[in-house]
């Protein structure tokens, strides 16, 4: 798991007390569902148990563009994402998963409950958040692919403590994600393998 996913400092009792105090509801989604979509105002969050979500926007010509993508532990929901009426953001199923989800206005069942746990889940809610966002705006405001590219290993092998590690998406999605050419990203990628500052296959990386 990602060590700095939302929930990652929490042991278990205290995780069970928070979902028990917030009223979450785990459903179960299979792969291309769409659990959340912002047209529509609603305050719920959700916390990925199982499988990962992927957060959408819709572009003028109906075509989806990869914002964020949510894994074991990771939070989300409209409140924690960006605030517009441009586009049309959703969040759906990008594998068969289970999502917790409950009212944000259910916080303050938990500040009521345990004040310290309230207070900790709170700031780490709000952390992941900026700290996705900042990732993502950072790796976008790089001005090669390359530097797209080694921008993003960085933050996932900070993510994960290692060098050597798997990309938690497929390379299409990444290039999505990337906002870069499929083709022109995967040419880069066997350019940076050839020198020696990568060895990978398919998903599997490491940094040399």
């Amino acid at each position: 798991m990602n060590k700095y996913a939302m929930l990652s400092c929490f042991r278990q009792g205290e995780t069970d007390m928070i979902r028990s105090c917030l009223g979450a509801e785990k459903k179960s989604f299979r792969k291309n569902d769409i659990i959340m979509k912002f047209s529509d105002w609603n305050n719920n969050l959700g916390i990925v148990e199982k499988g990962m979500t992927f957060l959408v926007s819709l572009n003028d010509k109906g075509e989806p563009n990869i914002l964020d993508y949510y894994e074991e532990g990771d939070i989300f929901g409209r409140i924690l994402s960006p605030n517009t009426n441009v586009n049309l953001y959703y969040i759906y199923a990008k594998r068969n998963c289970e999502i917790s989800l409950f009212a944000y206005d259910n916080l303050h069942l938990l500040e009521q409950t345990n004040r310290g746990l309230y207070q900790q889940f709170f700031e780490n809610m709000f952390h992941s958040t900026v700290s996705r966002n900042q990732m993502h705006i950072d790796i976008l405001a790089q001005r090669t692919i390359r530097d797209k590219l080694m921008t993003y290993l960085k933050y996932i092998s900070e993510m994960t403590g290692k060098t050597e590690f798997s990309i938690p998406i497929s390379l299409s999605d990444l290039a999505d994600y990337l906002s870069v050419d499929r083709s022109s990203m995967m040419r880069e990628i066997k350019k940076m393998n050839n020198e020696l500052i990568i060895n990978s296959k398919g998903t599997k990386i490491i940094i040399l």
